[in-house]
Parts: structure tokens; sequence; C-alpha cells
């Protein structure tokens, strides 16, 4: 197949593939069946389509044209035990002392690329995929989730699309660079906590989108020896412009706006092979979530049900995060190759801003997965078993969650402790021209 027909029939297979999906919460999962068995830890390593996330230089590695269409399917179980939320006025909110149980659906994460070397030094990929994100979903009804006050449904994620071009310089160095041009979303729903007024139980929900945003992915892959690979990753900061509508069910509907920007990224990988058919690679990442501090909406017009305000702030504090992630493979015959990663993922959320929004804790994840290989057709899988690695215990300090039962003079005050756990299942499918 000629070049232009496989790019043409490429850009086609992509444009038809579905990628209105949330993620399952605020970071990726991985992308690509082959990175996520070695626990993300794929920046010095890098050898297939999505390349274009992990090291865009890595492409240069590719020496036939190549596509990769795959998904994975996340199931969450989130939980917070023994809720205990005391109103502004002393009151227990019933029911008092509740386990609250997640109802989130199984999650399907798609993601598709190609790549196809232009000569001996140009090579160009795409990719689309959901970078991160988050969808959260309770029990709406307050008599059977307390928290609903708080939140009971919530998504935010981002989709993008990268073209990119890798140059190789020397037969021990290449660079690469792409643009991801992304659309993001966002939104939430709860129930308002307002006693004695006609307001109490109303469902108040928002729902916000930003049709286009850019980043780009900047990568260099330097080879000093044949046993030896270092990958080094930026991602950058993606600016928002959400706009939307604010909603008081049955009583009133503004526009809003916001921000909420994406954070950068800079990964680093060491790739080691003492022999040909086993290898190892940890990797460093570091994520930008400093960034969220806070964000307001800002509405259209005043809500007069709620004393005419025209903007709300939500304070998040989020701090700066750092990963080591470990990945191994072994080759054991021409046709299987075995694969397995581990990291512990530290949450950005600190306890004064945690919420049902956001319900993030630490997390350790373990990843196991296989590829076999059919000559040019191959398949990559994996399996990842991600927990808490311990609960997360709020004692009346999340400020979140205290203001979603409040008065005039002080918020209400929650105890309770989260945990979670998360099943994945990957499936990718390769095809070299």
């Amino acid at each position: 197949m000629g070049r232009f027909k496989f790019l043409a029939l490429s850009f086609l297979i992509l444009m038809c593939f579905p990628l209105l999906t949330y993620a399952g919460n605020v970071d990726t999962f991985g992308i690509g069946s082959k990175a996520t068995a070695l626990g993300g830890a794929y920046t010095a390593y890098a050898d297939g389509p999505f390349a274009v996330y992990y090291n865009p230089a890595g492409l240069t590695q590719i020496k036939k044209p190549m596509i990769s269409v795959g998904g994975e399917i996340m199931n969450p179980s989130l939980k917070l035990y023994n809720y205990q939320a005391t109103d502004f006025a002393g009151r227990k909110v019933q029911p008092y002392g509740k386990d609250i149980t997640d109802t989130s659906p199984d999650l399907f994460i798609p993601f598709a690329g190609f790549v196809i070397p232009l000569n001996d030094r140009f090579t160009f990929g795409f990719a689309a995929y959901t970078p991160y994100g988050l969808h959260v979903k309770f029990d709406s009804n307050p008599l059977v989730n307390p928290g609903a006050y708080n939140n009971f449904e919530s998504y935010y994620m981002r989709m993008v699309m990268t073209p990119t071009i890798a140059y190789k310089i020397s037969d021990k160095l290449s660079i690469g660079f792409g643009v991801s041009i992304g659309r993001s979303y966002s939104g939430s729903e709860r129930r308002l906590y307002l006693p004695g007024t006609y307001l109490n139980n109303k469902v108040i929900k928002g729902t916000f989108k930003d049709p286009i945003n850019y980043s780009y992915n900047i990568g260099i892959l330097y080879k000093p020896i044949k046993q030896l690979a270092l990958g080094l990753t930026y991602r950058s900061e993606a600016h928002t412009n959400f706009t939307g509508t604010v909603t008081i069910v049955g009583v009133q509907s503004v526009g809003a706006s916001t921000v909420i920007n994406h954070p950068d990224q800079v990964q680093a990988g060491i790739r080691y092979m003492p022999t040909n058919r086993l290898s190892f690679e940890v990797d460093f990442l570091w994520t930008h979530w400093g960034l969220i501090d806070k964000y307001t909406l800002h509405f259209n017009e005043p809500i007069a049900s709620l004393n005419n305000i025209r903007e709300q702030t939500f304070l998040r504090n989020w701090k700066n995060t750092k990963e080591l992630r470990f990945g191994a493979e072994w080759k054991a015959t021409k046709l299987l190759t075995l694969r397995a990663g581990y990291y512990y993922d530290p949450s950005p959320i600190p306890t004064d801003t945690f919420d049902m929004v956001w319900p993030d804790g630490n997390k350790e994840t373990y990843s196991f997965g296989a590829g076999l290989n059919f000559g040019r057709f191959s398949v990559d899988t994996a399996i990842q078993y991600i927990i808490a690695s311990s609960k997360r215990y709020v004692r009346g300090d999340s400020e979140e969650l205290n203001s979603s039962y409040p008065s005039t003079d002080a918020p209400g005050k929650v105890n309770t402790e989260g945990y979670g756990k998360l099943w994945g299942y990957s499936l990718t499918l390769n095809y070299k021209f």
C-alpha cells in the first residue's frame, strides 16, 4: 500500500472512531495495552503509535507503516464508610453513619493511532486518545446517600488528537514534536441542603465544555549503547475556557463560565536490556497538579434564589505529584511476550478539599499483560489492579464537604473514611503494512 493511501485510510479509521468516553480518575490509566502492561514505564521504549503521548521521538524506531486500534474497560469501586454529617445547626443529617457505595458504570476508554515513515530521517504519527479524566456516580437519593448534598455525579475529561513528527538526528539520537488538539468536558450534580426552604433537596447541576484547546508533546530518545535507552518527554499545559449552564432544576437556569486548565507533565525513563529477550525500565513522572488551586464559576446573571450570587469559588489547593513507575518485559518465544508493571500514585488532593466530586486517594497499580506476534499482525493485552494504599480519613477537616451543609454563620461538619479499587482490561490490535 502506498504511503498516501495508508495515510488516507488511517485518517478515515480514526475519524470514525468513537472518542466520547470518560476515564476513571484524574489521570490516565494507560494509552495502548503495551504501555499499560508496563505500568506506564514506556518513555525510553515508545516503539508504537502511542509514542506520540509517551515520547514522540520513539516514532523513528518504526520502519514500516503501522496502525493500532484498541481500548480499555475500567470497573471502578468506591466506598465512603460511616458517613457522618452534622449541619450548621448541629443536627445530624439522616441517614447518619451510612456507608455509601458508588454506582459508577463500567467505563470504556478507546484509543487509536498510526505511524508512517516518510524517509530515513522523518516519521509521521497520529493518535486519538483520552489523556486523563474522571466520571463518578453515586445514588442521587439523599435518604440513601446523605453525601448527595455534596455531589452524586461528576465528570471531567479531555479528549485529543495528536499529529506528530519525529526526526532521527543520528543512529543514537532522535527528537519528536506533536500538537494535541483537544476538547474538554466537565459537569456535576448535587442536592441543595437548605432545610425549611422550598429549595431543600432541589437538584443543582452544571454542564460545561471547552470546544477546542491545545497543548504540545516534545520528546528525546537517546541510545548510547545497544543495551541502554534514555527517554525524556514534556507534555505542556492546556489552557481552557469552559462555558455552559448552571441549573437549579425547576427553578432557574443561567449561563456560566470557568477555567480549569489541564496540567503539564515531565516524564523521564531509563530502559536496560541485558539480553535481546529481557528488558527493564524505570520512569519518573512529575505532574503539575498544583496549578489547580481553585476555580470560580462566573454566572451570566444573578441566581435569584441563592441570594443573587454572581459567582462561586471552589477551593482545590491540589499538590504536584511525583511517581516512579517500573516495567519489565520478557520475550518468551517469537510468538509470546510477557509484561508486568507497578507504580505508586500519590493523590494530588489534600484532605481539606477532599469531596465526592473528586474522591481520590493514594493508589498502587499492579499491571500484567501479554503480546502475541503473528508477523504483520499482533495483539497486546493488559490487566490492571488499582487499589487505595490505605483508607482516606476525613475528620471534619474537609472544607468542601463541610460547606455542603451551610448557613450564613458556619458550615456543617463531616466525618467519613474513603476507600476504593479498580480493575482495568485492555486490548490493542496492531498491523504493520
